[in-house]
C-alpha cells in the first residue's frame, strides 16, 4: 500500500499523511456539503502530479454541465482533460437500467483501458437503487471487493444523513468514511468534516471545520501538540515587579495563566506589560485580540507609559486581531500556529477567552479548545496569558462562567472592593500549580507607570467588615518594600 496526498489543503494532516492506495473511501454527507467539490479537487490536484484519474458520474447531467460548475474553482484546469490525465466516464441511464452486471461490465472495461491511479464514482447511491435491501447489500459487497483489485484509490460519494449512514451497507464495506456536514451553530452555518473510519491509519478523530471558496475546499484541523518541554523551575517576569513577588518570582516558564476579572479591572494592561517585558529582553511575542485592534492596544500601552509601537515596528511583537463574529476556531488556531513558528514566539497573550464563546456552543467545547491551545503552547515552550471577562465585579472570589480555570496552571483574579463608598481594585493569586505564592488579597492601582500592587487588604483595620480604614504602620510598609 502506498500513501498518496488527498489534494485537499489541511486534509493530509488529519489523515496522518494522506489516503492509502489501493483503498476505497466513502465521502458522505447531505446535499450542498461539497462532496463533488471534494472529489473533483482531489483528482485535479492528483492529475497535476501526473496521476491518471477517472471520474465516473452516475447522474444524467452532461459532462459539459460538470465542467461549467467546476470551472469556477482555481484547481480546475481544462488542459489536464486534453492531456488525458483526467478521463470523464458518464454511465448512461440505459446501462443502469440494464442491471448491475451491465454497470460493472462497462465500468471495468473503462478501468482496463484507462488504468487509473485514482477513481471517483459520484454518486454511488443511485446504483442499485431499485434493488431490495438484501440484493443491494450483496451487490455493494461484491462491488467493493472488485474495487480492491483495481489497484487504485477509489473515492465514492453518497448522500446520507448521519442516521442513514449508520444503517447503510456502504459503511461496512468501505475502507474509510468521511462525513461532511453543514451544522447550525449560534444562528449560523458551520461546515464540519469528520473521519468516522479509516482502516490502517492513525487519523485525527473529532470534527474539523472546513470552508469552500474559489480555491475549493480548505480543511482546518485541530492543532495537535508534541511532548511538553520542561524548564526546570525557570521563571518569566510579568513586567509588574510586585506581581512577580506575589507569584514567587514570576510565572513558571512554558505554562499558562488565566487573568480573570470584570470590565476595567486591568486584565489587558497586565497582559500588555507581560508581552512588552518579553520584548525588552528580545523574546518575540504575539497579542491575540478580539475586541481591541492594533491601534487601540497601542493607545492602551501609552496610557501606562509604554511604547508598543516600537516593538511592533521592529517585528518582535505582532498583533493578531480577529472579529469574534467571523471566527472559525480551528482556522484561527492554525493561523496562530503559523505566526508562532515563523517568528519563534516565546510569549502569547490571548485577550480574551470570550472571543471563542461566540462560536462554541457549550462550556465543554470552549474548555476543550482552550486545553488544545494550552497543550500546543506547552509543547512549543511558550508562556501564555489568557484573559477572561467576568460578570461578577466584586464580592465573591470565583471564576465565573466557562470553567476554563481547570486547565490553567496559574489563576489570577482581579475584582472591585467597596471601601467607605469608594470602589478599589483587588488582586489575588488563586492557584499556582507546583509553586508557592502569595495568598493575600492585595489592593492595586493603575497609574501612568503601569500596575502598582499595594498592601494586603487584611492589613487595613476593618476594611473587609466595612468600617473606616487606618493607615498601616511605617514598619509594615518598610517590611513590604523589602519583600518586593
Amino acid at each position: 500500500m502506498k500513501a498518496v496526498t488527498s489534494g485537499i489543503p489541511g486534509m493530509d494532516e488529519i489523515l496522518d499523511g494522506g489516503f492509502t492506495r489501493p483503498s476505497t473511501v466513502l465521502i458522505a454527507g447531505t446535499a450542498g456539503t461539497g462532496k463533488t467539490t471534494f472529489v473533483m479537487q482531489s483528482i485535479f490536484n492528483a492529475a497535476r502530479n501526473d496521476e491518471v484519474c477517472m471520474y465516473v458520474t452516475t447522474l444524467s447531467e452532461p459532462v459539459a454541465m460538470v465542467n461549467n460548475f467546476m470551472s469556477q474553482f482555481s484547481f480546475y484546469n481544462i488542459a489536464l482533460l486534453a492531456k488525458g490525465n483526467i478521463k470523464y466516464v458518464p454511465i448512461s441511464l440505459e446501462t443502469l437500467n440494464a442491471g448491475i452486471d451491465a454497470f460493472i461490465s462497462d465500468l471495468e472495461y473503462e478501468i482496463e483501458n484507462i488504468k487509473p491511479d485514482r477513481i471517483v464514482i459520484d454518486p454511488i447511491t443511485v446504483i442499485g437503487i431499485n434493488l431490495d435491501e438484501g440484493h443491494r447489500r450483496r451487490f455493494f459487497y461484491d462491488l467493493f471487493i472488485r474495487m480492491k483489485k483495481w489497484n487504485a484509490l477509489v473515492l465514492v460519494t453518497g448522500e446520507f444523513t448521519e442516521d442513514d449512514l449508520v444503517k447503510s451497507e456502504l459503511s461496512y464495506v468501505a475502507d474509510g468514511i468521511m462525513y461532511l456536514s453543514n451544522d447550525i451553530s449560534r444562528d449560523r452555518r458551520v461546515r464540519h468534516i469528520e473521519i468516522l473510519k479509516m482502516r490502517g491509519q492513525n487519523s485525527q478523530t473529532g470534527k474539523h471545520t472546513y470552508s469552500i471558496s474559489k480555491d475549493g475546499i480548505t480543511v482546518y484541523h485541530r492543532i495537535t501538540p508534541t511532548a511538553h518541554q520542561q524548564y526546570a523551575n525557570l521563571r518569566v517576569s510579568t513586567g509588574t515587579p510586585s506581581l512577580d513577588d506575589m507569584t514567587g518570582g514570576g510565572l513558571p516558564a512554558g505554562t499558562n495563566t488565566l487573568i480573570s476579572g470584570g470590565g476595567g479591572t486591568g486584565k489587558t494592561l497586565i497582559g500588555l506589560q507581560f508581552i512588552m517585558e518579553g520584548a525588552k529582553k528580545g523574546e518575540p511575542g504575539i497579542i491575540v485580540a478580539f475586541e481591541e485592534n492594533e491601534e487601540h492596544l497601542k493607545a492602551n500601552a501609552r496610557s501606562i507609559g509604554q511604547n508598543l509601537e516600537t516593538f511592533i515596528e521592529s517585528g518582535v511583537v505582532k498583533v493578531f486581531y480577529t472579529s469574534p463574529a467571523n471566527i472559525d476556531v480551528n482556522a484561527h488556531a492554525l493561523k496562530l500556529k503559523v505566526m508562532i513558528e515563523e517568528m519563534g514566539a516565546k510569549r502569547v497573550l490571548i485577550d480574551g477567552i470570550y472571543g471563542f464563546q461566540s462560536v462554541l456552543d457549550t462550556p465543554l467545547e470552549l474548555r476543550e479548545h482552550i486545553r488544545l491551545l494550552s497543550d500546543y503552547f506547552k509543547s512549543m515552550g511558550i508562556t501564555v496569558v489568557f484573559t477572561n471577562e467576568q460578570t461578577e465585579l466584586s464580592g465573591r472570589l470565583t471564576i465565573a462562567g466557562n470553567g476554563t480555570s481547570y486547565v490553567m496552571d496559574t489563576v489570577i483574579m482581579l475584582r472591585y472592593v467597596e471601601i467607605m463608598s469608594e470602589m478599589r481594585k483587588a488582586i489575588s493569586v488563586l492557584k499556582m500549580r507546583g509553586s508557592d505564592h502569595d495568598k493575600e488579597i492585595r489592593e492595586f492601582e493603575i497609574g501612568k507607570d503601569g500596575i502598582n500592587i499595594k498592601l494586603p487588604f487584611s492589613n487595613y483595620a476593618g476594611v473587609m467588615s466595612g468600617s473606616p480604614t487606618t493607615t498601616p504602620s511605617e514598619a509594615f510598609v518598610e517590611a513590604f518594600k523589602k519583600k518586593r
